[in-house]
């Protein structure tokens, strides 16, 4: 009897990940295609692998091989994981999408093996979660901080440096805090081992939970000495060294030093290995498989795990977003705003993979403004409105624009909130100040999250208005020296003579 049930809980539990990967299979592969193309995700390759080795390294205690009564609490974490990943379809939210996507997998699992069950197993089963590709929203913040780190620790050394925004010049050259130099790699990885070297390290919960956030604050700390230490290394070498591919090896090198201590200064705390408690020797009540029961199972899980897709499929055939680009009265309805062709100065907004978009410029003899429009439509993977890949500097503009601030300001002409941001040509001395925000219907916001959120509010009402995110720049008058950009003098001007 035991033989026949563990062979049916494999199966079932193979197949429950096997038909996830069937009913979520475009969730699956959007996942996997970020950990193939990014280095900073490729350990999501090991995830399971090495959940599942945990499993069987203690196997003997893992109520899988016993006759199995199904949870209640499983299945309700299912369906609400279930209804999370229909949410994050509706609105394209891949981040939703794919850690509802796990939950959808541990509560398919929990459903059948029972509480139990995912008592022995709970630590591999969330384990998986960190297989999810996320973390690219703390980019600015992490690179703000490397900036100031670095800066300050130069000029504690004595060295004088002159910063502007990611960028900093020393006597001997000149450095920019770019997205591989946040720390972010490094981050992930040292909190992904971090977790699975707690685990398997102590058994005490608090322990667990400080070598935890210890893996998390000590790359952090160290990410900024890595970014001192190769300046420096440039600096007294007078550029020679730590600007090629030495760059990338010294940061490896350090790397797997901070990997080393870390592990080294948590040995020192290791708990001894607990007795593990053979779990046929535990008084549990028998449940008995039949026919009706494995087919009931089944049914279930087959119903609550293949549903939301449909549900997604049924809406996605009612609602087709309107394409068309609204137009604003900001400049149109005005007797002393002409339109007139680009004034060429050298940047413009662009927004790939676009359905339809709109770029005007008006002028009232005094100042010329741009218009930019942008709508994705239905949108698809890798074409949201709500993006992290939309910036104002695409990548082959870097080496000539940078955008040296960034802040949230209130505009009266629209009655919200919009991003404020000023760009300079570094070639040319060119300053561009840019304000955006995104029009969801009548609603208004420059919050990607309140934006995702009456996205998904307007489409569940079939409301098909247009979606657009607008830009309004112009090349500011002052522009021979950065200081005199004043963001209120920018926005009255803007709000004045727009009315």
């Amino acid at each position: 009897m035991r033989l026949k049930n563990k062979t049916i809980n494999l199966i079932i539990l193979c197949s429950i990940f096997l038909f996830s990967i069937i009913v979520f299979f475009n969730t699956w592969s959007a996942m996997i295609s970020i950990w193939i193309r990014s280095d900073t995700y490729m350990h999501g390759f090991i995830i399971i692998p090495a959940s599942i080795w945990i499993i069987w390294q203690k196997k003997s205690t893992h109520p899988y091989l016993l006759p199995t009564k199904t949870s209640l609490l499983g299945l309700m974490f299912l369906i609400l994981n279930g209804f999370l990943w229909l949410m994050g379809s509706i609105v394209n939210a891949q981040i939703i999408q794919q850690y509802s996507l796990v939950g959808i997998l541990i509560g398919g699992i929990w459903f059948y093996i029972g509480n139990l069950g995912v008592k022995k197993i709970i630590f591999p089963l969330f384990f998986l979660y960190t297989m999810v590709p996320v973390g690219e929203a703390f980019i600015p913040y992490l690179m703000e901080y490397t900036a100031d780190f670095t800066v300050n620790l130069l000029r504690l050394t004595g060295i004088s440096v002159y910063r502007e925004n990611m960028n900093f010049t020393l006597a001997t050259g000149n450095w920019s805090v770019i997205e591989g130099c946040s720390g972010l790699r490094y981050l992930i990885a040292s909190a992904t081992l971090g977790i699975y070297y707690a685990y398997t390290t102590y058994t005490k919960a608090y322990k667990r939970i400080i070598f935890t956030l210890f893996s998390i604050v000590l790359p952090i700390i160290a990410n900024g000495f890595r970014a001192y230490i190769i300046v420096m290394i440039g600096h007294l070498s007078s550029m020679r060294l730590a600007v090629g591919v030495d760059h990338v090896i010294y940061g490896a090198v350090f790397f797997a030093l901070i990997i080393f201590t870390m592990f080294y200064i948590g040995s020192f705390w290791r708990d001894p290995e607990p007795e593990e408690t053979n779990i046929y020797k535990i008084n549990t009540k028998p449940y008995k498989y039949t026919l009706r029961n494995a087919s009931f199972i089944s049914c279930v899980l087959i119903v609550c795990i293949s549903i939301w897709p449909l549900i997604n499929k049924t809406i996605q055939l009612k609602y087709h977003a309107q394409t068309n680009i609204p137009k604003q009265s900001l400049f149109t309805i005005q007797n002393n705003w002409q339109e007139i062709k680009s004034p060429n100065w050298g940047w413009e907004p662009k927004f790939d993979e676009a359905v339809n978009e709109s770029l005007k410029y008006f002028t009232n003899q005094e100042q010329t403004i741009g218009l930019y429009q942008v709508n994705f439509g239905d949108e698809s993977q890798g074409k949201e409105l709500v993006n992290t890949r939309h910036t104002l500097i695409r990548k082959e503009q870097n080496k000539q624009w940078i955008n040296i601030k960034q802040t949230s300001v209130p505009l009266k002409i629209i009655s919200t909130t919009v991003d404020f941001n000023v760009l300079i040509n570094k070639k040319n001395n060119i300053y561009i100040t840019a304000l955006n925000w995104y029009q969801i219907g009548n609603y208004k916001t420059n919050n990607s999250y309140n934006a995702k959120l009456y996205q998904l509010l307007k489409r569940l009402s079939i409301n098909t208005a247009p979606e657009t995110y607008n830009i309004i720049f112009t090349k500011n008058k002052n522009s021979d020296n950065i200081h005199i950009i004043k963001r209120n003098e920018v926005l009255e001007y803007i709000n004045n003579s727009i009315k």
